[in-house]
């Protein structure tokens, strides 16, 4: 039997029904809701309202944000490493990022999913992280990572300052949509990722008098760089 499999599933249940005279549905019932206020958050919101929505949170959750278009990406990167005082950079095997920052993307190391251990020791000496978002959410300037090959969610915890590149086209309102795209891919029987990571900005915690400390048990700076991809 493989680990996580169920076996005589319907036999066993069948037994258990037949004993208290019922019947079996293996099919869950189908969730209808009356009200979904989920849904109407940002409901209407235009392409502009959402990054308007967007650039105001995240300035309040203490993350540097940056715009630029695509082609202006090696230009960006390479004056916030500078202004993070960054030599040691690592970044999630992606190749949008190669392909938007040629140039400034040769310095970087890059995380090998064949050398775990090692990609995790470049990791603990970096000075900057550089991951690449799969959804970003307009409500909370929260970017989402989806667990996948070439990338680690210790490129945005243990370097001591993260780096998320956002591209435009991936920014929705709020979490509904996410969770809506993860449970079709599930539904269909597609790919749906074994881990999803929720960032929204630097570590931070508040101790009972609510004096805020960002960069505890984190980076200590987060900054977004939006790029303009559409």
């Amino acid at each position: 039997m493989n680990p996580g499999t169920i076996t005589n599933r319907e036999d066993f249940l069948q037994r258990i029904a037949k004993q208290l005279g019922r019947e079996v549905k293996l099919t869950p019932p189908k969730r209808e809701y009356t009200h979904r206020p989920q849904d109407e958050v940002l409901k209407d919101a235009s392409e502009e309202e959402l990054l308007e929505t967007f650039r105001m949170v995240a300035t309040r959750i203490h993350t540097d944000l940056v715009e630029c278009e695509s082609a202006k990406l090696d230009d960006t990167l390479r004056l916030l490493i500078e202004r993070y005082h960054g030599a040691r950079i690592l970044a999630e095997n992606d190749e949008r990022i190669s392909a938007w920052a040629p140039t400034t993307s040769e310095t970087f190391d890059w995380w090998d999913s064949s050398q775990p251990e090692a990609s995790r020791e470049l990791a603990i000496r970096a000075d900057i992280g550089i991951t690449i978002a799969d959804a970003a959410f307009a409500e909370s300037a929260t970017i989402v990572q989806y667990a996948k090959p070439g990338r680690s969610r210790t490129i945005s915890l243990l370097p001591q300052d993260h780096i998320a590149i956002i591209p435009k086209s991936v920014l929705v309102p709020r979490m509904t949509q996410t969770a809506q795209q993860l449970a079709t891919l599930d539904r269909d029987g597609l790919h749906s990722p074994n881990g999803v990571n929720f960032i929204s900005g630097p570590s931070n915690s508040a101790d009972i008098e609510m004096n805020l400390i960002v960069g505890v048990h984190g980076p200590v700076r987060v900054a977004y760089v939006l790029v303009h991809d559409l």
